[in-house]
């Protein structure tokens, strides 16, 4: 196993609208699973935002491989595991003129803790059972304050609008794959010292868990 350092991780956030495009054909199952799909401008690497075709592990982002217009390759996505017959979708995809790069200080990704309900009884106060309702966890992005820079610019819109992002994370370039989530910014706070520079910290709030897609 060979240790990966952080040279060129690289940290990308949707900032543009998709095109939206409906499938020419249902998808059929694969491991990694290829799209027909019309599009343009696209390219490996792009965010494909998968929806209506009913198969739970192929209906959300995905990252797009072996692109041509005519379709692509959901990289990492597996729909083998999955039953029944699946249907002509959509696809959002956001092309590199749909994204952003962050260039944060640190990165942080937490998994959320599973939730439970206090059913306690004066027999058993503490009994409690799992929530079915399950915290995706959240990120938290630090950096320096720059009001020219669309690293900083782009992250204070995203927390001010408070609406849904997809974030990206390039491993090793992309040799290693890629990190990809829906989040939502809950806030952005600032820190000021006596001696230093300006600094903020964003936290995005998940929409699902984190995907490494390779």
């Amino acid at each position: 196993m060979a240790a990966q350092n952080t040279i060129n991780v690289s940290f990308w956030l949707t900032t543009g609208t998709p095109v939206k495009s409906v499938m020419d054909s249902a998808p059929t199952a694969a491991d990694p699973t290829p799209l027909v799909v019309a599009t343009t401008g696209g390219a490996d690497g792009d965010i494909a935002v998968v929806s209506g075709t009913t198969w739970d592990r192929l209906d959300k982002a995905q990252i797009v491989s072996d692109y041509t217009e005519a379709g692509f390759t959901a990289l990492g996505c597996n729909t083998l595991l999955e039953s029944g017959v699946a249907k002509a979708g959509s696809v959002s995809l956001y092309t590199a003129d749909d994204m952003t790069k962050l260039c944060p200080s640190s990165f942080t990704d937490n998994s959320g803790s599973p939730s439970t309900i206090n059913v306690g009884t004066f027999c058993d106060p503490t009994q409690t059972i799992a929530s079915a309702v399950q915290d995706a966890g959240t990120m938290e992005i630090a950096g320096y304050v720059d009001i020219n820079d669309p690293s900083y610019t782009e992250l204070y819109a995203a927390a001010e609008m408070m609406d849904q992002r997809y974030i990206r994370i390039n491993i090793s370039g992309d040799t290693q794959g890629y990190l990809v989530a829906p989040v939502t910014a809950l806030g952005i706070n600032w820190d000021i010292p006596l001696e230093g520079a300006v600094a903020y910290t964003i936290t995005f709030v998940k929409g699902s868990q984190t995907r490494h897609l390779f």
